[in-house]
């Protein structure tokens, strides 16, 4: 699968293509036979699963601002937003890129000569069922991300964020909304990205945080 988004051009960093290869969609997906089409698939309730090359651009839209942030504060710890963690795969994927690299099987994260920091995962659903859902996803086979604190998953109002955890470096919106969320662009970092679709059409909009 990875592979394949990689030939075509969708994934292109380092960091993204081994954070992608470690986490097992199989895990996060009602039918496993179609665990590794380039599909949308449902999850229950009205959800679904992004299609892998839509978790491919929100990485490589994602990444800059947390390679930014990590270098100009090596020590500062990264906070990511998970709006609509749903099945929860892309919340594991997000902490697979900044888990504790003491914690790691995989060799380190790195895109030439950077880094991430380490770094803290919310995944935040309006809908308790699909928060339970990711947590038994997650507890699968990446149990570890909790372990390590690196992630957590929690019942919300998305479009209200997660405060305490803010300023977030970058924040992904996984369902449409009808203008841009204040309170998310509120807990946006100096420099951060939200990646959201916004409109009756779902235009996926890039929007940096000014801060203040």
């Amino acid at each position: 699968m990875v592979d394949k988004l990689a030939s075509a051009g969708i994934v292109k960093a380092p960091i993204n293509k081994q954070a992608l290869r470690s986490v097992d969609r199989r895990n996060y997906v009602l039918r496993e036979e179609l665990s590794y089409e380039d599909t949308p698939l449902p999850i229950g309730h009205g959800a679904t699963i992004s299609a892998p090359h839509m978790h491919a651009h929100v990485l490589e839209d994602l990444l800059p601002p947390l390679l930014r942030a990590s270098k100009n504060q090596p020590t500062k710890p990264l906070s990511i937003l998970d709006v609509g963690c749903g099945s929860g795969y892309l919340t594991a994927v997000f902490g697979r890129m900044v888990g504790r690299k003491s914690s790691r099987e995989a060799p380190p994260f790195t895109a030439s000569s950077s880094v991430l920091n380490d770094g803290k995962v919310y995944g935040i659903d309006v809908i308790p069922q699909l928060v339970e859902m990711s947590r038994t996803n997650i507890l699968k086979e990446d149990g570890d991300l909790f372990d390590s604190h690196t992630v957590e998953v929690s019942a919300r109002d998305g479009w209200k964020g997660y405060p305490e955890g803010s300023p977030f470096e970058a924040i992904h919106v996984g369902a449409a909304a009808a203008t841009f969320p204040k309170e998310l662009m509120k807990q946006l970092a100096v420099g951060g990205v939200m990646v959201i679709p916004v409109g009756p059409d779902g235009t996926v909009f890039v929007s940096g945080g000014k801060g203040g």
